[in-house]
């Protein structure tokens, strides 16, 4: 999914560092969206910027002129200069565009529509122009949100793009559903009616649209650590053969091993089934859906002691010794421990093939004395 926003949504929040923006940018990421801004909005918004600083400046002027009336005489003098307010805003634009990617919203570059296209509109009074004619920016705002459409299957259903716009008299008729000029460019283009929908407010898009999604991809986490599959993708047979290849004839260094140091060069000969807990499924592209899974299997190690470090072990301590002469030095044994994996799969959103996966040992995060 993707959410555009308005330049009315960035008034009560310039900065953009309120919880509300912070929260939307968190919450779409979860669900594998992305956050963007038009470049004629970041202008707007510095634009108005500007706007409420000079009004300000303003309130700050009538201000001393009353006080000097009552007083009869000039206190001090606005020490808010027009340097003062240029010198803010080019501030304000550098800690905009940075919280802007610190956020990871992605910006929208000006549209390449062409003035006669939006002269016609603008003559057969189509949406988002209004009968007097107003409604060149929201054209290039409408054209730039146009821009994100492309064609491609989803998880979850329509829309594809949400714009948040307070307002949204400009582009929705009386029961807020898109206008018919603006479905009419949607369908000309090929796409669905409903591929773009428009909201008025942040807290409205994610009671709408986050959290159904998070709730689809919390069933399938509790369908797949249940059922151990959903659609084609059976994580049963997925996870053993990759979790075999993974672990057959791996020698473990120190990091790795699960036993204390005088178990030398331990390497696998045999892995049980595995068992595993999905602890997470969560969408991190458009197309793509991430499994997380932890995973425990016994494994078999054969390794070596040195033999006066076996004389010195308690009988309950020692492995099995399987060659108690392997060499001058050294025993040969074997151990069956349990081992912790951390497995990552992404799958394409139907859940239809693993697209790609990573295995890495968790380490032990045990003292020396209670290795095995």
């Amino acid at each position: 999914m993707k959410v555009v926003l308005d330049t009315n949504i960035i008034f009560s929040d310039f900065h953009l560092k309120g919880a509300k923006i912070k929260n939307l940018c968190e919450s779409t990421k979860s669900i594998g969206g992305v956050v963007y801004i038009p470049e004629l909005v970041i202008d707007e918004s510095i634009n108005k910027y500007k706007e409420q600083l000079q009004l300000g400046n303003s309130k700050i002027d009538k201000g001393i002129s009353d006080l000097k009336r009552l007083i009869g005489k000039t206190v001090f003098e606005n020490p808010i200069t027009d340097k003062y307010i240029i010198d803010e805003v080019d501030e304000y634009q550098k800690g905009f565009r940075k919280q802007i990617k610190n956020l990871g919203i992605k910006i929208i570059p000006y549209p390449t529509t062409k003035h006669q296209q939006l002269v016609k509109r603008d003559l057969a009074r189509k949406k988002p122009f209004q009968e007097s004619g107003k409604g060149y920016r929201d054209a290039l705002i409408w054209e730039s949100v146009q821009s994100l459409c492309e064609k491609s299957p989803e998880l979850f259903d329509a829309p594809k793009i949400v714009f948040i716009n307070k307002n949204y008299k400009d582009f929705c008729e009386k029961d807020f559903s898109l206008h018919h000029d603006l479905k009419e460019d949607l369908t000309n283009n090929g796409l669905q009616e409903d591929y773009i929908r428009i909201v008025e407010d942040i807290d409205i898009f994610v009671n709408d649209y986050i959290k159904p999604q998070q709730k689809i991809l919390k069933s399938i986490l509790t369908k797949l650590n249940k059922n151990k599959r959903h659609n084609d993708i059976d994580l049963n047979s997925q996870i053993e053969d990759r979790v075999i290849k993974f672990l057959s004839h791996r020698e473990f260094d120190y990091e790795e091993s699960p036993f204390r140091q005088e178990f030398e060069n331990p390497s696998v000969v045999g892995v049980d089934e595995p068992s595993f807990t999905v602890t997470d499924v969560r969408q991190i592209s458009e197309d793509e859906i991430l499994i997380e899974i932890n995973v425990e299997v016994d494994c078999e190690f054969d390794f070596f002691i040195f033999k006066s470090d076996a004389m010195c072990m308690d009988e309950d301590e020692l492995p099995h010794i399987w060659d108690s002469d392997w060499n001058k030095h050294y025993m040969a044994a074997s151990k069956t421990v349990p081992v912790q994996l951390k497995m990552s799969l992404i799958v394409d959103k139907a859940f239809n093939e693993i697209l790609s996966d990573d295995i890495e040992i968790v380490h032990p995060e045990i003292d020396y004395h209670d290795r095995f």
